[in-house]
């Protein structure tokens, strides 16, 4: 166990409408300061409770998207249609909830492939939308789970620590269902502008410590270092109450 190399903020809220709204505001300032200079933002985003909240965020801070792509950090190796797609959950919210972005603007995998062609065709796609064989995402919106998983990168695992030179791999046998993922690898996550953590509920309170305070490298989500970027940790208090009273750089 050592201590966390890259310092991080912490933006913790006491209600979900306040997280909401600190997740707005870094999405706004983010995005403007990239429009500024270039015509395009990217943005790399994940499932489970951020498609709501990143919804949610856009709406309340009435964020022009027009000029966003979305990749998936992650994406469960199931069919475009079915529930356990990440890329199915946000076609279906934000077309509900943001009609005015367009499905051509979600840059998602081909699950129709093999796996191990899945990983590779989306990992040709991100370096051909990015012109790059080093992309380097504007922003990357991460969950992380009790267990300190982030992506689909899981502790225990060799996966979350090796194939340095691949953006983006195959997941066989998740200890999540589905089995069947592929995910963005620590090199592309660490090569991103800016990175951002969205935690919530006192579940994960104790690896919020262990990963952010203690950085335990045998949690995934503590080596998240980025290499030339900024790393921020959007919460709650539950999930932040060990840390709280902790020297975090908050």
């Amino acid at each position: 166990m050592s201590s966390r190399k890259c310092p991080f903020h912490a933006r913790v809220s006491e209600t979900e409408d306040q997280l909401v709204q600190s997740l707005g505001d870094k999405l706004h300032h983010c995005s403007t300061e990239v429009l500024k200079n270039r015509p395009t933002f990217r943005v790399g985003i994940s499932g489970g409770s951020l498609v709501q909240l990143l919804t949610r965020a856009l709406i309340s801070r009435k964020i022009d998207t027009t000029n966003w792509k979305f990749f998936f950090c992650d994406e469960r190796y199931v069919p475009d249609d079915d529930a356990e797609s990440t890329f199915n959950a946000y076609r279906t919210e934000m077309h509900a909830k943001l009609p005015n972005i367009v499905e051509s603007q979600l840059i998602k995998a081909d699950t129709a492939l093999s796996l191990d062609a899945c990983a590779c065709d989306y990992e040709a796609r991100i370096i051909d939308e990015f012109g790059s064989s080093c992309p380097i995402f504007d922003l990357l919106l991460l969950g992380m789970g009790p267990d300190g998983h982030t992506c689909s990168l899981f502790p225990g695992r060799p996966e979350f620590q090796i194939h340095a030179e691949q953006l983006v791999i195959p997941i066989r046998d998740s200890p999540k269902p589905p089995p069947e993922r592929i995910t963005f690898t620590l090199t592309l996550i660490n090569n991103a502008n800016d990175v951002v953590f969205v935690v919530t509920g006192a579940s994960k309170a104790d690896v919020v410590k262990s990963v952010f305070i203690d950085g335990d490298r045998s949690f995934p989500a503590a080596c998240v270092e980025p290499t030339h970027g900024k790393l921020t940790l959007i919460i709650d208090r539950a999930a932040g109450a060990k840390i709280l009273s902790q020297k975090c750089g908050c």
